[in-house]
């Protein structure tokens, strides 16, 4: 096996720490290229994936940080099911309602905008990943949420206020990392909810009404996502699950987007202004990522093991 595909799993190999790489790094390398084929010159695409992979749970672990990688697919459900239940209350309600031409320019019959398209690929989502299928179909919603707002500016067709987009394309980053497993009783919950969300936003869905009108809701969809993370970190903490509080960080942005809409003292509008808009989203933007290696840094200051903590758990 050439001297150069050994350097290329070497330079692979600093994605872990060094105290990890002195220790294991010749064994893990070695094994690399035992699985190499005859003749290849560069790693495969699975092996680089396997390393970052690897090397960004043992920095977690030397953190006393496992519990965060835990916790993304309990996230990223909570994420798909927020975002598929505003999904159904938008498509239930503002794009059933005839709206017509003098009013809303160029109105996408059947529906009332090209949002429409990324609302029902929403609620496709959380179906698909009952199948396994999640990460891909989270993957084309996201892509088709974002999409909204080019094909609405070249079509001239309307679309709905960045207040409803902006937290969608939130919740969706972090639902990309869905679990790829057939089952999941959470799935299949905000599922149902979903479901549920579309019958009564289809049943009782006012004659008249705008995106802007129903801003209120993205706000109460940030409580109860809030409350339900405060209540399954309640509910891990008393398991001693290693998950604890790691979701909070995770949808941390997601929760701060969706009460961006809240207006400030004084305004005349319902719902913020362009610049105090900007400026609520910027902040919450830097604070869900700062807070992530602000967290990782602290917890390594405050839990030094000097005998290096658990080898299976990192704590």
């Amino acid at each position: 096996m050439s001297d150069e595909l050994r350097d290329r799993y070497r330079t692979l190999l600093r994605c872990y720490p060094s105290a990890y790489r002195a220790e294991r790094g010749d064994e893990i390398i070695d094994t690399y290229l035992d699985l190499a084929k005859p003749g290849q010159d560069r790693p495969r695409a699975a092996d680089v994936i396997d390393l970052v992979r690897g090397g960004a749970r043992q920095h977690l672990r030397a953190r006393h940080a496992l519990g965060l990688a835990d916790s993304v697919p309990f996230a990223a459900q909570l994420a798909l099911m927020t975002a598929a239940t505003l999904a159904a209350l938008w498509l239930g309600t503002v794009e059933l309602i005839t709206i017509p031409d003098r009013v809303m320019e160029h109105p996408l019959v059947p529906f009332g905008t090209f949002a429409a398209v990324a609302w029902i690929a929403w609620l496709l989502a959380p179906l698909a990943a009952l199948f396994g299928l999640g990460r891909p179909a989270v993957a084309l919603a996201l892509l088709t949420t974002v999409a909204v707002v080019p094909m609405a500016a070249l079509g001239e067709y309307a679309r709905p206020t960045l207040f409803v987009l902006v937290p969608q394309v939130a919740l969706g980053l972090v639902a990309l990392r869905v679990p790829t497993r057939r089952w999941s009783p959470l799935t299949a919950a905000g599922l149902a909810l979903a479901g549920v969300t579309a019958w009564l936003a289809v049943a009782y869905r006012p004659t008249t009404t705008d995106y802007y009108a129903l801003l209120s809701v993205t706000q109460i969809a940030g409580v109860v996502l809030a409350l339900v993370i405060a209540a399954s970190g309640v509910v891990f903490g008393v398991r001693r699950d290693s998950r604890r509080w790691w979701p909070a960080l995770i949808l941390l942005g997601p929760v701060l987007l969706l009460g961006m809409t809240l207006p400030p003292s004084g305004n005349s509008l319902p719902w913020p202004t362009w610049g105090v808009a900007v400026v609520s989203a910027g902040v919450a933007v830097v604070t869900a990522v700062a807070a992530l290696p602000a967290t990782l840094w602290l917890r390594s200051q405050l839990w030094r093991d000097p005998h290096g903590g658990c080898p299976t758990c990192g704590r």
